[in-house]
């Protein structure tokens, strides 16, 4: 539980962040670099957790280890279309392939809580993440010190608190700054938006414009 002296602290992390990420946008003007952009989010939710590990804190997330891939995950308009930017330079059958998951996928995931998913991510191959250099900053900032109870799937995972506040900090910053510049960002289910993307070849563009291109749909 915060203290009042926290949650302002927090209040103003996040203006800030937010006043970073909107004069970016502003000053580049163009679709490329407002989807591109984004990356930054992810590699300062990266730094927060290479921070801890820096300072000695070891998680038991491995490579293989996929028990919270199940869970729902979100993402940001920003990240869904650096992802389908990702997707399209793939092989067209690998494509394909991805695309059939995404609708599987969908046909599971759709009017399900959040409480309630336990689907495994369409992106999870073996195990492991196909889409890792490009995962939303939610993946990123996901950790735990006791697989054992990511196994058991327990409502309670032990994680850090800091890392949690600052890594949202950083993500519902990084959405105020696209939303100050009016570009769209809000929180979305990472596959049903990408499918819905990666099939709509004017989504981006749309995006860009002003558009509410997910609805209630993702």
């Amino acid at each position: 539980m915060l203290t009042p002296q926290e949650q302002a602290d927090v209040r103003r992390s996040v203006e800030n962040v937010q006043q970073v990420v909107g004069k970016q946008l502003d000053s580049n003007r163009n679709q490329s670099f407002a989807v591109t952009f984004v990356s930054t989010l992810q590699r300062g939710v990266d730094g927060v957790v290479q921070a801890a590990i820096d300072q000695g804190v070891r998680f038991d997330c491995k490579a293989g280890c996929s028990h919270c891939c199940s869970v729902r995950v979100e993402a940001l308009e920003p990240e869904i279309f650096q992802i389908v930017r990702r997707i399209r330079t793939l092989p067209q059958a690998d494509i394909e392939r991805l695309t059939t998951r995404l609708k599987e996928y969908a046909a599971s995931a759709r009017g399900v809580s959040a409480l309630d998913h336990r689907i495994e991510c369409a992106f999870l191959k073996e195990n492991l993440c196909s889409i890792y250099e490009v995962r939303p900053a939610v993946c990123r900032k996901a950790h735990s010190f006791d697989v054992e109870k990511c196994k058991s799937r327990s409502p309670e995972i032990p994680a850090r608190l800091d890392i949690a506040l600052q890594s949202e900090v950083l993500i519902k910053g990084t959405a105020n700054g696209y939303r100050q510049s009016k570009l769209a960002a809000s929180a979305h289910n990472l596959g049903l938006a990408v499918l819905i993307a990666l099939t709509d070849a004017t989504a981006e563009s749309r995006w860009y414009r002003g558009e509410a291109v997910f609805g209630d749909f993702a």
